[in-house]
């Protein structure tokens, strides 16, 4: 059961990190402002959100099959399950914009974005306490997703009070900073898996 676990940890890891980038490159886009580029951007923002969603639901799930021995192991999966909820909201706000729900759907992403970046300080708090050779990376990765989902969070507000520009712009830099840091994770969680075969 734990190695089954740790399998669906480390895809979820990588799926999550290819969600990050699609999104990544949706807010870019999005950020050009270029004729219907912000169609473009807002479908691949959504669909980045809902495929990291699924990476996360699949490390929760791998977490649940590992053995609990304490509350901070309980923290991390709580910390996936709000990550993922998060990208969910993301996923409903952004679907909302595109089809002119405008101020709901802003409200709703930086709902997301808010339970994404818990989630993520969730998982880095107990992953700081992992045993693992390669604690200190995945907890790097973790707290740079924490930190950049909180700068999109931030964007959001921009584009909310009417500075779109500027707002659309740190939105992409935290997405690009939250590409970054599950990458780190999913590299982390690979590494820590292979070097117990």
């Amino acid at each position: 059961m734990e190695v089954y676990g740790e399998a669906l940890i480390i895809t979820g890891a990588w799926i999550q990190t290819i969600g990050a980038g699609v999104a990544a490159i949706g807010n870019t886009l999005i950020a050009n402002n270029e004729e219907d580029s912000e169609t473009v951007g807002g479908e691949l923002y959504v669909l980045g959100n809902a495929i990291e969603a699924t990476g996360n639901t699949l490390q929760a799930v791998g977490r649940s099959k590992l053995p609990l021995s304490s509350d901070h192991e309980v923290l991390g999966t709580i910390g996936t399950w709000f990550q993922a909820a998060g990208n969910v909201a993301n996923v409903v706000g952004g679907s909302q914009a595109l089809t002119g729900g405008g101020n709901d759907g802003l409200e709703i992403d930086v709902l997301g974005d808010v339970i994404q970046s818990a989630g993520a300080a969730f998982e880095a708090t107990s992953s700081s306490f992992s045993n693992s050779a390669y604690a200190d990376l995945i907890t790097l990765g973790q707290t740079i997703q924490s930190l950049s989902v909180a700068i999109e969070a931030i964007g959001l507000l921009y584009i909310k009070r009417g500075d779109v520009k500027l707002g659309q712009q740190i939105v992409a830099l935290g997405s690009y900073g939250q590409t970054a840091g599950a990458a780190l994770d999913a590299i982390g969680f690979t590494k820590g898996f292979t070097s117990k075969e």
